[in-house]
């Protein structure tokens, strides 16, 4: 039986405004980030969704899904391994402060090799694997059910990369899947995905303006 996946990135934080990385550190989400959540509640709810609603155990998701979730259906359920890519030594510092700060692990950072990990933080290649073991073990427990998770940026990208067989690489991927954007994921019977829509902002009335940040 075919399942159906939604994957919601989190409502725009402090640190995405501040182009902060976030990691595995967290912030709140701003005004903006409330009120996109809340703009897609009504989304959600007019879906046919299995009861139990899985989020990241990182406060910005967890808040977000408490705010799309209807109250009188859906259960939250924390996975860890839906967790944002660990930056480690980088979590907490501006984007443009940490060429200054750390050159030489900035520019192995941005060499794209997959396999290097910030120190204290995780590899590109570690990640994806992390994060498509838990989107498949979700899967796996929903078989012909619709599910939605709330994660976050990195998690959602290193999945649709997975889906659409592109290399793993650390780097820019070519889509964007911004704030509280609505991607949707279709396995068949035999374990095969497929991507039907990806990062769909609709919900928010003027997509363009939405801000992209880390994490």
């Amino acid at each position: 039986m075919t399942m159906q996946l939604i994957l919601i990135r989190h409502g725009l934080t402090e640190f995405n405004r501040a182009r902060i990385f976030q990691g595995q550190s967290d912030s709140r989400l701003t005004e903006e980030g409330l009120s996109q959540a809340r703009l897609l509640a009504p989304r959600i709810r007019a879906l046919t969704t299995s009861p139990r609603l899985y989020t990241s155990d990182l406060g910005r998701c967890r808040q977000t899904a408490e705010l799309i979730r209807d109250p009188d259906h859906h259960e939250l359920i924390e996975v860890t391994g839906l967790r944002e890519r660990g930056y480690g030594l980088f979590e907490g510092l501006r984007k443009e402060d940490i060429p200054g700060l750390h050159p030489e692990v900035w520019s192995r950072y941005e060499s794209g090799d997959p396999d290097y990990a910030v120190p204290g933080g995780e590899s590109e290649r570690a990640f994806r694997q992390r994060a498509v073991e838990a989107v498949e073990a979700i899967a796996d427990r929903h078989p012909g059910e619709l599910v939605v998770a709330v994660t976050h940026g990195g998690v959602l990208s290193s999945f649709a990369c997975h889906v659409l067989g592109l290399p793993i690489f650390d780097g820019p991927v070519p889509f964007e899947v911004g704030n509280t954007s609505f991607s949707r994921f279709l396995r068949d019977d035999g374990g095969r995905w497929t991507v039907r829509c990806l990062g769909d902002q609709g919900h928010l009335g003027d997509p363009s303006a939405a801000e992209v940040g880390e994490g």
